[in-house]
């Protein structure tokens, strides 16, 4: 079977698991976004604390686990969490006490290599802070603060930009877009992918009217160029240490960093947009 056929296929299993547990919202999608970003934060760490090695199995994940990589998964979880309560005061002493950790940990390592402080609070601002803020999309008080779930609506319209991208790049792809991150990139596809996420935005305007067809069509702008921009960062993020995949966890798909790289971006952009709106 092809690699885009086992793409095809997990993605007709995997994406009505994702929208059931929005769908059901709260607590149950609070869960699941923890899940996710424990795991993409795993990935995060075995790509630069085993460079040029992409982990293959499930063992891979679960094994050797040790206290800087504990502490490091629990408090990017509890982040996840403290978003959705909207405990951003704690968020921020997290923070604090991970860049002192991090710090300390540096002391006393034989070798020492202090830019890791920088990676490591990186990946905090890039996968716990975007799944926290997704977790906060979903809760109650946010449905009725925005008049949408936009956990929903940014879940489908990246998953409208990555899949019209990638098939309109297999079928039209000529000019690289950006060739030394990700070679496989075409300006075609690019496009493509972003006319069918203003497509998707005047369907949800259909579905939804409470909003103005200009609004959905800026939503959905907004997360078309912010998915594209996070799919590239993450091919960035892959080239800088030489691996394909951050994981071999998703069939045809690669890792869960993989899978999200794209709501990692645009779902801060979103939320930041909606604050906004919401407070003019």
């Amino acid at each position: 079977m092809s690699n885009t056929a086992v793409r095809i296929i997990v993605g007709i299993i995997g994406i009505p698991f994702v929208i059931i547990s929005a769908v059901l919202g709260n607590e149950i999608f609070l869960f699941f976004c923890i899940i996710l970003a424990f795991f993409c934060m795993n990935e995060f760490y075995n790509l630069f604390e085993f460079p040029h090695h992409t982990p293959g199995s499930i063992t891979k994940w679960f094994g050797g686990i040790s206290f800087h990589k504990t502490v490091f998964l629990l408090f990017s979880s509890l982040i996840v969490a403290y978003f959705y309560y909207e405990r951003f005061g704690f968020v921020l002493i997290i923070y604090f006490i991970m860049f002192i950790f991090l710090v300390v940990y540096e002391f006393f390592k034989e070798e020492k290599h202090f830019e890791a402080v920088g990676t490591w609070l990186l990946s905090v601002l890039y996968i716990s802070t975007p799944f926290g803020l997704l977790s906060l999309m979903d809760s109650s008080k946010v449905l009725q603060l925005f008049g949408a779930n936009y956990a929903i609506v940014c879940l489908v319209l990246v998953w409208v930009s990555d899949s019209f991208a990638f098939f309109g790049g297999k079928l039209f792809g000529k000019n690289k877009l950006a060739e030394s991150i990700s070679p496989k990139k075409t300006w075609e596809g690019s496009v493509i992918g972003f006319i069918f996420v203003l497509i998707a935005g005047a369907v949800i305007w259909k579905f939804n009217p409470q909003h103005s067809l200009f609004h959905w069509l800026l939503v959905s702008a907004i997360v078309g160029v912010f998915a594209q921009i996070g799919d590239l960062f993450e091919s960035y993020l892959k080239r800088s240490v030489k691996v394909k995949d951050s994981s071999n966890l998703i069939p045809g798909h690669g890792g869960a960093l993989d899978r999200f790289d794209s709501i990692l971006f645009a779902v801060p952009a979103l939320y930041i947009f909606l604050y906004l709106k919401s407070s003019l």
